[in-house]
């Protein structure tokens, strides 16, 4: 866990010290290299690389926004008694299927309006999306957030004092006051692992997609299966829990009946036109 880079006052010159979060800093970095390697994809595809520049901004901003929102809603009476922590969202406090939505209405949005395929520039996107995920899990790491049960496995790993971990166990009453953390499971290193086998899996796919769509339903039917398994493992109950299920693992569920159903859609469209030019 390291969340803080480095801080400066600037020689004195503010009046408090400005940080560089790890948290942020990776999530730029993956956001940067996944709109890169997507200018590349798109150019390779006949379809301008400008665009993706273009998109890519908003579709980071509304992803940001939703991704807050969800966090937000899960700690509503939190955040209605410091309404300041909502901005500070380099902190940790994102739910990614938050930012996957708003980042989709956006996507969705802006391919009507410039009249380009939206399933299209999403196959072109979506490995690139799954690379740059795996850069925000790293940073969860760095945070201390979105953290797993206590575990006795070899490779769990250990947060410090003060951390949010050392706290919900405090909490939770596994551990007294002044105890070090129990050692739980790296769920955040779990997720990262998988979107780095998703990204090598949807290029190694790509060659292969019959309709424009598939790697992104792929994803989306993959992506809601990891999670859910993943999020057995979690320990943050803040996330929200709700009966037997948290809140991803709900919206999982919807998401991957949602893209069983559009993939059997586009599969029949596709047949239909291919039949209507014989």
């Amino acid at each position: 866990m390291h969340p803080v880079i480095f801080q400066t006052d600037l020689l004195g010159l503010l009046s408090e010290p400005v940080s560089l979060h790890t948290y942020g800093l990776l999530i730029a970095m993956g956001f940067l290299l996944a709109m890169q390697l997507s200018k590349k994809q798109a150019e390779h595809d006949g379809e301008d690389p400008d665009r993706i520049v273009d998109m890519s901004f908003y579709v980071l901003l509304t992803g940001l926004i939703g991704s807050r929102i969800v966090f937000i809603l899960t700690k509503l009476d939190d955040y209605l008694k410091d309404p300041l922590e909502i901005v500070m969202f380099w902190r940790g406090g994102l739910v990614f299927y938050g930012g996957f939505i708003g980042a989709a209405i956006f996507l969705i949005y802006y391919t009507r309006r410039y009249r380009v395929s939206f399933f299209k520039f999403a196959d072109i996107i979506i490995p690139y999306l799954a690379l740059a995920h795996a850069f925000g899990r790293l940073g969860c790491v760095a945070a201390g957030c979105c953290f797993g049960k206590p575990t006795d496995v070899p490779w769990g790993i250990q947060f410090p004092m003060g951390s949010m971990a050392h706290h919900a166990q405090q909490n939770e009453g596994l551990i007294s006051i002044g105890d070090a953390a129990l050692a739980i499971h790296p769920t955040q290193l779990y997720e990262a692992g998988f979107e780095l086998l998703m990204f090598w899996f949807l290029l190694a796919l790509r060659p292969y997609k019959r309709v424009h769509g598939q790697l992104f339903l792929t994803w989306l039917a993959i992506y809601p299966i990891a999670r859910s398994i993943i999020e057995t493992f979690r320990g943050d109950k803040e996330r929200g829990v709700y009966g037997l299920l948290s809140t991803s693992q709900y919206i999982s569920i919807v998401i991957l009946l949602a893209a069983i159903g559009v993939y059997v859609y586009l599969r029949k469209n596709s047949a239909q036109q291919t039949v209507a030019t014989k």
